[in-house]
């Protein structure tokens, strides 16, 4: 598949997300009002005046400057005055605010007459008027808004440097603050792209002392927020998907982000997107043909250049030190106690990550390799840390109270060491946990957990209530295992890849026997590659966000779903009321051995040339559509023994020289899960007949034969395999065990 291919794919994608997640809600713009209350007032000041110093040249009546100037002293004053009588301003005096406060009165204070007009200024008041002029459809190219809305972003950062630059304001305070500017390129690719998508315009950020001066070409990691132009007032939705393709980018390039902001404009029209884990939320529109439109758009920017930068997104507990060429990360470690909890936190530092956060909704799942060692000298740029210990980093659904919550993976991954360091005589690969717990930051004068409730602090009740619900709150967790790893993809051959999943699916089986925790999440993210000092490799199994606790939850009978497209059991995905159990996970384990085997082991091949090998294969429809053509495109493939061979394992990549005894384990998975001899009527994944033609083949592979076709047509097969899981689970087991005997006399294939 073409870059041009996967760009129209993902075209496709963001529409189905612009109809389906996209709440519209004026209040997501207080997310960026600084999180101290004196320096929100400083910004409502500052956008009050640069708004009215704007007015004076776009409108025919100048306003009265002597006046407006000292209303701004007199209110800030009284702003101060006022709240400095409440419980929550005694707080801020305590810490430090107080002198903050009679900072923002003196500076204020000299606030002055606006500056006279040069010939920058004028400049960029002419291209400014061509914006704000548009009467409904902007008359003229999408690139010739470009300018215009630079210059009005570069108006607003000339004004705020003034301000903060002004005598009155502490050092310490403008440390804080930045200035916005744009990009000078428009309408390009950045140079960390992985499609051929280009962005219109982007935004940096830089120090408040800073050239006020646009910034080159930008790159994705560099990027604080991108606009997406539209002529057409009414071309809202095509901006939206375009904002989306870019969002999912910064995710994926930026290791701290938390969530990303965006800017549609349409005409005049100007919106604020904020996407985080779960949901898009867009403002109402800010109308800058109108001096009230302007005036908000203004304190946007505004607000921006004044607020901590938890509050653009980034996450202050991970940091880059240019200074050694490596990035810093601070983990918790949270301990609970009587229902209360307490949280220490390590240091560590990292140059590799493993895993990004490369979808624009979800978990944000990233993973970094990293050493508790802080380099004593700059790395070199191809140099990179010896690593002692995997970090996951991740934005997983929880209960708002962490001492409540039974599914934190923190808990999960404690109670599964302390059972194996007392009971592991098989030696299981298990993720073994150092640390872990919720991130927490200092915002304004508070210490906070970066939760859902958190990343939309300020927003009215009714946007919270809808982003942040039982059913969706998030907390940012951190976790350190002391076993290192590598990504599924980096297996060379057959023979690796199996011998990986096999030691996964042995740990998995453990966890379910001697913790009674089942997984629930199997995919390529979720299983990796340890590769040790013998030269063996083996496979080691993380992630236990979704997991749950059956010794206390049992099986899930909720429609609930969870996991990873392509992945995905049959009942999953339909959220079928059957309770889920450890053959959900196997299933997922047979899903996965299949599209990796189509794929093919160590080729060489980029994810372009995979793409389009797999593009007209039926398992490429198990990753592709909407949710009810998988669901079809499964149950066709698995439907019988017969289906399963002729539509998916004869298609299996025959370059590796193991291939048939590949399609040997995959037949013998199936056999278990979907033809098992341990009793009759849950045969396929319909209510019909297996003709197990296939006999001879799994006899081959010295597998069980399928079982004889009296199977029953009038019941579900996913509800009756569902009573016998425990007994179908070691027959599962006694495939992966005679697959890794058989594995001795396999070739060591490569291309």
């Amino acid at each position: 598949m073409s870059r041009e291919d996967l760009k129209n794919e993902r075209h496709d994608e963001m529409l189905r997300v612009y109809e389906e997640r996209l709440i519209v809600n004026d209040s997501i713009r207080q997310i960026t009002r600084p999180a101290d209350n004196e320096l929100g007032f400083l910004a409502d000041d500052i956008a009050d005046w640069i708004a009215k110093d704007m007015e004076r040249f776009l409108s025919p009546i100048s306003p009265n400057w002597d006046k407006a100037d000292g209303s701004i002293a007199t209110r800030t004053r009284s702003r101060i005055t006022n709240t400095s009588t409440s419980g929550a301003a005694t707080k801020h005096a305590a810490s430090g605010s107080a002198s903050l406060a009679q900072d923002v009165s003196n500076l204020a204070i000299s606030h002055g007459k606006p500056a006279q007009i040069d010939a920058q200024l004028a400049a960029d008041i002419g291209k400014i008027k061509k914006w704000t002029a548009t009467n409904g459809n902007y008359q003229g190219s999408e690139k010739s808004m470009y300018d215009p809305i630079r210059s009005f972003i570069v108006y607003v950062a000339r004004r705020v440097k003034d301000r903060l630059s002004r005598p009155g304001l502490s050092e310490k305070v403008r440390d804080e603050c930045r200035l916005i500017l744009p990009v000078e390129v428009t309408d390009y690719k950045p140079v960390d792209s992985d499609d051929s998508t280009r962005i219109d315009i982007g935004l940096v950020d830089t120090k408040y002392d800073a050239a006020i001066e646009m910034r080159g070409r930008a790159s994705y990691y560099q990027l604080c927020g991108i606009f997406e132009v539209k002529t057409d007032k009414e071309d809202v939705a095509e901006a939206f998907v375009q904002l989306y393709k870019y969002s999912r980018q910064l995710f994926a390039e930026q290791h701290h982000l938390r969530f990303a902001l965006g800017f549609t404009i349409c005409a005049g029209d100007v919106r604020l997107c904020h996407f985080g884990p779960s949901k898009a939320v867009s403002s109402d529109p800010m109308d800058v043909t109108t001096s009230n439109g302007r005036r908000a758009f203004i304190q946007l920017i505004v607000n921006m250049s004044l607020c901590d930068d938890s509050q653009l997104g980034r996450d202050p507990t991970m940091r880059y030190l240019p200074a050694l060429n490596c990035w810093e990360i601070d983990c918790p470690d949270d301990k609970y106690n009587n229902g209360t909890s307490r949280a220490d936190s390590s240091r560590y530092y990292f140059t590799k990550v493993i895993c990004v956060a490369d979808r624009l909704f979800g978990r944000h799942t990233r993973c970094f390799l990293a050493t508790a060692n802080r380099p004593a000298k700059k790395l070199k740029v191809d140099e990179s840390l010896e690593a002692t210990v995997v970090i996951k980093d991740a934005f997983a659904f929880a209960k708002p109270i962490a001492s409540d919550d039974d599914r934190d993976e923190v808990k999960t991954l404690k109670k599964i060491r302390s059972t194996f360091e007392r009971n592991n005589p098989d030696s299981i690969l298990y993720a073994k946990i150092v640390v872990g717990g919720r991130v927490r930051f200092k915002r304004g004068s508070r210490i906070v957990e970066d939760t859902t409730s958190t990343m939309y602090a300020g927003v009215d009740g009714e946007l919270l209530a809808k982003v942040s619900s039982d059913l969706l709150f998030r907390a940012h967790r951190r976790i350190v295992m002391d076993t290192i790893g590598e990504p599924l993809r980096t297996v060379k051959t057959a023979k690796e890849f199996v011998a990986v999943i096999c030691d996964a699916m042995q740990c998995h089986y453990a966890i379910v026997d001697k913790c009674k925790i089942l997984h629930r999440d199997i995919s390529d993210n979720n299983i990796l590659v340890v590769r040790m000092k013998d030269g063996t490799v083996r496979g080691l199994l993380i992630d236990f966000d979704c997991a749950i606790d059956i010794s206390k939850e049992k099986t899930e009978v909720r429609g609930e779903m969870t996991g990873t497209f392509p992945f995905m059991s049959l009942n999953n995905l339909t959220c079928s009321t059957v309770p889920r159990t450890s053959l959900d996970d196997w299933e997922s384990v047979l899903y996965l051995l299949c599209w990796h085997a189509t794929i093919g082991f160590g080729t060489g091949e980029d994810r372009s040339e995979v793409r389009a090998r797999l593009k007209n294969q039926p398992i490429a429809r198990w990753r592709n559509g909407t949710l009810d053509t998988i669901v079809d495109a499964k149950r066709s493939n698995l439907r019988s023994l017969d289906t399963f061979y002729h539509d998916i394992v004869r298609r299996f990549d025959d370059r590796d020289k193991n291939s048939e005894q590949l399609g040997g384990f995959a037949l013998g998975l199936y056999d278990s899960l979907f033809a098992n001899k341990l009793g009759t009527g849950y045969h396929g994944s319909e209510k019909e007949k297996v003709n197990p033609i296939m006999t001879a083949f799994l006899k081959r592979g010295q597998h069980h034969t399928p079982a004889s076709d009296d199977s029953t047509s009038a019941t579900d097969p996913f509800a009756l395999r569902a009573e016998n899981w425990e007994n179908i689970s070691k027959d599962l087991l006694g495939v992966i065990n005679n697959t890794k005997a058989e594995m001795v006399d396999w070739e060591d294939s490569d291309f």
